[in-house]
């Protein structure tokens, strides 16, 4: 009882300190105002001046201004600034309806505010600060004003219309840290303002009746407006949503100005994506390819009849502000999963809910933002109940169709089970799904799948009607959600990624159970390879030293031949690759020599390079050339993308864009430290890749390591790359041929070098750049030769003392695979770079790496069969 009646009076005295402080703010700004803008901030110094949207925005940038601080407050800064600053509204623009519930007391003083917002400077501090804050003590913006019109830019700005009372409720929200905006923005000033002029529609308003069709040769027609007002007239498609180029550019934060968002608008939906060319039988869109400079003359073709099938586009809707930057972020999710030959994604933007007729040309709607637009979802369920197919991340349509539970008020890790997938961590959403409460009639709701506490975070809902049957699927696992959205930890960003590639699979299936088809795509076409040398004399030697060997240009060995050729046209098939002996821009275009030989510090490896866009493996291109070419070439072949890569024991090794991959020839005489000890070639290979980056000045930290026998590892936790060598002993002379594969730039399915340095960026707030593959595989090469030159002059020993300090086994207690399962301790590498354990008693044992394998799951070493 006596501390029920002590809590009471706190809180009553909380609530009149509270009180009092609202009316001293109240009377200072209330005398204020009258002749002076009031600027609200945290900061300690205030500096009008430094606020790079309010000086871009007021009408005379030239006139000078004073600032005066009129209280005195540890919690806030309220200053006046003289005279009161006026914003022009021309570069602003307006938003299509207001936010919030807003109604004005015409009893008050009405002022205008002018919000900025920026990104957090600091990640953790602002995710940390965030899950702090109670969800019931958090103040939304929208709650105290209704929201004018906004401008793009850092920071980004937001006009606002409100009450002088609610003017403060937002500033003490503002400066006790609990006013919160949408996508994650910080705010950083409040100001009040007068505005002038006009702010412009996001998006030309077009209704049919502006519309009228023009014949055309083949029966189709050409969709154009009728003459506006101002004279001018706009072309516009009723097939399909333009592309995203049109609808949106990119992303309106990243933007530091965009000052004709109207006018640029009604041009850009007159250009041609050309991505829709031959998508369907029944829709032709008429396709020329534009990159942003379409031609106005291009028309855009219709659908022939009515009853077609649905042309294959998927939308994406992301909801109002930073849209764009988080439809780019789904759609990279997307396309990975669907067959990209049959679908076209588009972004569809909240402003083209109503004005753009994206219902009747839609194959999915993927809705991804968890805010709960009443304008939105009645659009949504439209296009449900008219037979449409919607996809939900968390999404605030879900509770249009089912009833929810909340569970949590952030996101945070859960845990469910898929089909046959088990205990799978996910980003997943606030609510769980109760599948027996349906919200609309004629809807069956089933569950797809729980979390480990039972609760269901998957749903189907099924449209229980012969005409049209809509499908949704609804889920709380945000599966558009990537490891680097919330790697603010090393163990919240090795769980994600963990779980990465089921990820994956499982939205595939979820994909698929919508009827789509999901990675059923025509492998990529092999292209030439074009021969690149450092100097035109490493050229002439190597095509001297082939030349006797050649029939009319073409090399044959084995069941392949090379065609050493000029001409680009050649063409390529299973049994004849092209070699365009001339360097060429066309089949260079994904090449960049530049970096290559700026990073290649190599005396002789890496000097002579085949590069290929895409190959079935890089491994069987020089079987037929380095026992031919002089000491001096350096052989190397580097893909773009394999389609058949391989690694140890005939392990397929997944080799997309943005993997670094290469065949290296190496040249080490028998009767020398390395060739007595071949084995260590995987281990230098291996030790190089990670001096590759972590040498490179402020790269020290990032944490790639080496597991036995072969593997590349980010930390103890995923596998980024690996190796594998094939050696051929002739005349006195090792021929190793060195192949490699590691993650640089592909973050999806598993995890990526570029990744990790996002990590530690979040991490140590650094801002070191992310690297590139050929970057990569230029310095990796010539480690590789340092490291060579140094095995040979001092022998395993110094070798050793570095890669120990990158490996992930010292002392490590394991099991081997034999009889009795006994228990060993790795001590490191023998002589020849076997794996050398011991015994309980003391007995050291060599664990040759010729398909043994350790599985770190289990600690185990798995030993070959025999």
């Amino acid at each position: 009882m006596f501390f029920s009646v002590g809590y009471v009076l706190l809180a009553v005295v909380r609530w009149l300190n509270k009180r009092r402080r609202k009316n001293m703010y109240l009377q200072a700004v209330r005398q204020a105002l009258r002749n002076s803008s009031i600027y609200i901030t945290k900061s300690s110094k205030i500096d009008l001046s430094a606020r790079s949207l309010i000086s871009s925005s007021l009408l005379d940038k030239d006139t000078s201004f004073t600032q005066k601080k009129i209280l005195k407050d540890d919690r806030i800064n309220i200053a006046t600034v003289e005279p009161q600053q006026v914003v022009n509204l021309k570069d602003w623009t307006s938003y299509r309806s207001q936010q919030g519930v807003y109604h004005s007391d015409r009893s008050q003083e009405d002022v205008m505010l002018l919000i900025e917002a920026v990104r957090p400077s600091d990640v953790d501090s602002f995710i940390k600060h965030e899950l702090e804050v109670a969800p019931v003590e958090k103040v939304h913006f929208l709650a105290h004003g209704a929201a004018v019109a906004w401008k793009p830019g850092t920071p980004f700005g937001i006009l606002m219309h409100c009450t002088v009372e609610e003017f403060i409720n937002l500033s003490m929200a503002y400066c006790d840290g609990i006013l919160t905006m949408d996508e994650d923005l910080e705010v950083c000033s409040i100001l009040s303002v007068k505005v002038e002029g006009k702010s412009s529609s996001a998006l030309q308003q077009t209704t049919s009746s502006d519309l009228h069709r023009v014949a055309s040769k083949d029966g189709c027609g050409d969709i154009c407006t009728s003459e506006q007002g101002d004279g001018n007239a706009d072309l516009w498609s009723n097939e399909s949503l333009a592309s995203n180029s049109s609808i949106g550019r990119t992303s309106m934060l990243d933007m530091d100005n965009i000052s004709q968002v109207a006018d640029d608008e009604n041009e850009e939906l007159m250009m041609e994506s050309g991505s829709g060319e031959g998508l369907s039988e029944d829709v032709d869109l008429g396709a020329s390819s534009s990159t942003g400079s379409g031609s106005l003359s291009q028309s855009w073709k219709i659908v022939r009849s009515a009853s077609v099938s649905k042309p294959p586009n998927v939308l994406i809707y992301t909801g109002k502000i930073d849209s764009i930057r988080k439809f780019e972020k789904v759609r990279t999710v997307i396309e990975h999963c669907l067959d990209i030959d049959c679908y076209v994604v588009y972004h569809l933007k909240h402003e083209d809910l109503i004005s753009t007729p994206w219902i009747e040309n839609t194959v999915l709607l993927i809705i991804a933002t968890k805010k709960n637009y009443s304008d939105a979802n009645e659009q949504f369920l439209k296009y449900f109940q008219s037979g449409g197919k919607i996809l939900g991340f968390g999404s605030g349509f879900d509770q249009t169709l089912v009833g929810q539970k909340q569970l949590r008020s952030d996101n945070w890790i859960t845990s469910f089970n898929y089909k046959s997938w088990t205990d799978i961590s996910l980003v997943s959403g606030y609510f769980a799904y109760n599948y027996k409460e349906v919200a609309i009639d004629n809807c069956h709701i089933s569950d797809l799948a729980k979390d480990k506490d039972g609760n269901v975070v998957i749903v189907k809902c099924d449209q229980e009607t012969k005409k049209s049957p809509g499908c949704a699927v609804l889920s709380q696992v945000l599966f558009d959600r990537n490891a680097g959205d919330f790697g603010v930890t090393p163990d919240l960003f090795n769980t994600l990624k963990k779980y990465n590639t089921a990820r994956f699979e499982i939205l595939e299936q979820l994909l698929t159970v919508l009827g789509l088809e999901c990675n059923v795509r025509t492998p990529p076409k092999f292209t030439p390879v074009v021969l690149i040398t450092k100097t035109e004399k490493l050229k002439e030697g190597f095509m001297r030293s082939i030349q006797n060997r050649l029939s009319s240009g073409i090399l044959k060995y084995g069941t392949q031949s090379m065609n050493f050729t000029t001409d680009i046209t050649e063409p390529v098939t299973d049994t004849v690759l092209p070699v365009i002996i001339e360097e060429n821009d066309e089949v260079m275009k994904n090449f960049n020599k530049k970096i290559y030989c700026d990073n290649l510090q190599s005396k002789v490896l890496g000097n002579t390079l085949l590069y290929v866009d895409v190959v079935p493996t890089t491994m069987t291109l020089l079987d037929g050339l380095m026992f031919s070419v002089p000491a001096d070439t350096g052989l190397i072949v580097v893909a773009r993308q394999q389609t058949s890569g391989k690694g140890r024991g005939g392990n397929s090794w997944l080799s997309p864009i943005g993997c670094a991959m290469f065949t290296l020839h190496v040249r080490i005489p028998q009767d020398s430290a390395l060739g007595r000890s071949v084995s260590y070639l995987q281990h230098i290979t291996s030790l190089a890749v990670v001096h590759s980056v972590c040498k490179l000045p402020g790269y020290e930290d990032i944490d790639l390591r080496l597991k036995w026998p072969n593997d590349i590892y980010y930390g103890k936790q995923m596998k980024l790359g690996g190796v594998i060598v094939k050696s051929t002993f002739m005349d006195g002379m090792v021929h190793a041929l060195i192949g490699c594969g590691f993650n640089v730039d592909n973050s999806n399915p598993t995890i990526c070098i570029n990744d990790v340095i996002q990590l530690c960026n979040r991490q140590e707030g650094g801002n070191i750049k992310p690297c590139s593959t050929l970057q990569l595989i230029a310095r990796t090469v010539s480690n590789i030769e340092s490291l060579i030159d140094e095995f040979q002059q001092h022998g395993p020993e110094s070798f050793k003392k570095q890669y120990y300090d990158s490996w992930i086994h010292s002392d490590q207690k394991v099991k081997l695979q034999s009889e009795d399962y006994r228990e060993v301790t790795i001590k490191g590498l023998d002589d020849f770079g076997y794996l050398l354990v011991k015994d309980e008693n003391g007995k050291e044992i060599s664990v040759t790496d010729d398909g043994n394998s350790f599985d770190m799951m289990k600690n185990l070493i798995s030993m070959k069969t025999r």
